[in-house]
């Protein structure tokens, strides 16, 4: 017998299974398709965008049907960590030249990105009356935290096969949902206060 009919006789329903010819690129011009951008900043901006809003839609889906939560926990952390790391990228690249901050490509770490990101708010004299940098800075300290290498939430185990300890258990997706939404929106709303002075 097939593996494919085995394998439905045991779990008790059909699946899709490989064919002759099967090519994940493909791309058919008269149906649906998503657009790569070619524009390296088009394709940063989608990027962190992309990743953010990948996992609110997470976020949304495991609150629909709980029994999914379990599931989806871990790339809806994952996702809005490297949502936070591009965020933080995107800022000093796209303005850290005008103030002498160089950029940062080669660092998942959050305490370096921070400290860089930080210089490029100094280097333009930006204020913080409501303390929002300081907000925004532990929140960014708590995904460091919980997740130093990016590794934590893509990886049972380190590269030697060791477990990788998390830090905690338990998560609130409405309110890691909602932290995440005033934490990107700072970030919109700093990258447009950084164009306004670049631009004036």
């Amino acid at each position: 017998m097939a593996k494919r009919l085995k394998f439905e006789e045991l779990v008790g329903k059909e699946f899709r299974w490989p064919e002759p010819g099967d090519d994940p690129f493909e791309v058919d011009e008269d149906g649906k398709h998503a657009e790569l951008a070619d524009n390296d900043f088009t394709r940063f901006v989608l990027m962190f965008e992309g990743y953010r809003k990948s996992a609110d839609v997470l976020v949304a889906r495991a609150l629909e049907d709980w029994n999914e939560a379990d599931l989806l926990i871990y790339p809806i952390l994952f996702l809005y960590r490297h949502a936070l790391e591009l965020n933080l990228k995107y800022i000093v690249n796209v303005y850290g030249h005008h103030v002498g901050v160089d950029p940062v490509w080669n660092s998942h770490d959050f305490n370096t990105l921070w400290n860089h990101f930080l210089k490029v708010l100094e280097g333009f004299g930006t204020d913080d009356p409501d303390r929002a940098d300081q907000i925004v800075g532990g929140v960014i300290a708590q995904f460091g935290n919980v997740d130093p290498g990016s590794f934590s939430h893509r990886y049972p185990c380190d590269r030697f096969g060791n477990p990788i300890p998390l830090v905690q258990d338990k998560m609130n997706l409405e309110t890691l949902k909602d932290v995440m939404d005033g934490v990107f929106g700072y970030f919109t709303g700093t990258d447009g206060y950084l164009d306004n002075l670049v631009n004036a």
